[in-house]
């Protein structure tokens, strides 16, 4: 389906970015196993570690608030409110994975040793509970919200959600 608007075609296009990013961290994760960690200075590494960073300061904050805030509302007025709350408590729970591994990210990113092993493990699982949840999560909405949104919106109220979206 071709979408209408830049406000949707904006938030497309952040589903299938992030959904590359979650694939690239998983195989990450995945490459070293538990009880090897990868090498933290080296370019993948911290260029992985760097776009994760990007994302959990920024770009799920502010994808999920323009969503909450305004989409989410204008969605349930012509589509009910089931999928949104279901989209909801999705959020909540990302944002938890959000929360734990932005210091983990940080740590990382900052020091020449990486993370001790208890850390690296946590961060392993974290890493590998956001890659599931997000992963279904923005199929979900590339899916089952942003074509339906789109069919809903009218010209003026789109360009608004995306001056809106610009301006967070």
């Amino acid at each position: 389906m071709e979408l209408n608007f830049e406000i949707s075609k904006r938030l497309s296009r952040e589903h299938l970015e992030v959904i590359s990013l979650l694939g690239r961290l998983g195989t990450f994760l995945q490459s070293g196993g538990r009880d090897h960690q990868p090498d933290w200075q080296g370019p993948e590494v911290r260029r992985v570690m760097s776009d994760l960073r990007g994302a959990l300061r920024a770009e799920i904050p502010n994808h999920f608030a323009i969503e909450e805030e305004v989409l989410f509302p204008l969605f349930a007025q012509e589509n009910g409110t089931d999928l949104v709350e279901l989209l909801l408590d999705d959020h909540q729970t990302i944002l938890g994975f959000v929360a734990d591994l932005k210091p983990l990210v940080e740590k990382a990113l900052g020091s020449p040793d990486g993370l001790s092993q208890t850390e690296w493990e946590i961060f392993r699982a974290k890493g590998q509970a956001l890659v599931t949840e997000l992963t279904a999560h923005a199929e979900k909405e590339e899916f089952g919200f942003v074509p339906p949104l789109d069919e809903g919106l009218d010209p003026a109220t789109a360009k608004d959600c995306l001056n809106r979206y610009l301006l967070m």
